[in-house]
């Protein structure tokens, strides 16, 4: 979108918003390795999202969900 002054505004969807960000979400498996499986028996896959997997353990192991995000922070 073209702006006076010779500015230029650029736009981009929500949607183009949300792929990207999906493009750049590490994986339990990227973060935490060979150890990604010990977070099987709370139903963690090692291909989710972080996020997502932080949001299955926040009710049954919030500890190892604050830690997941820490760990995702320095990956």
């Amino acid at each position: 979108m073209y702006l006076s002054g010779g500015c230029y505004l650029l736009v981009a969807t929500e949607d183009f918003l949300n792929w990207m960000y999906c493009i750049h979400m590490a994986s339990v498996g990227e973060v935490l390795g060979i150890h990604v499986h010990m977070l099987r028996r709370y139903g963690v896959s090692p291909d989710e999202a972080v996020e997502a997997a932080v949001a299955k353990l926040q009710p049954t192991a919030p500890h190892i969900a604050r830690l997941l995000l820490e760990l995702a922070s320095l990956h």
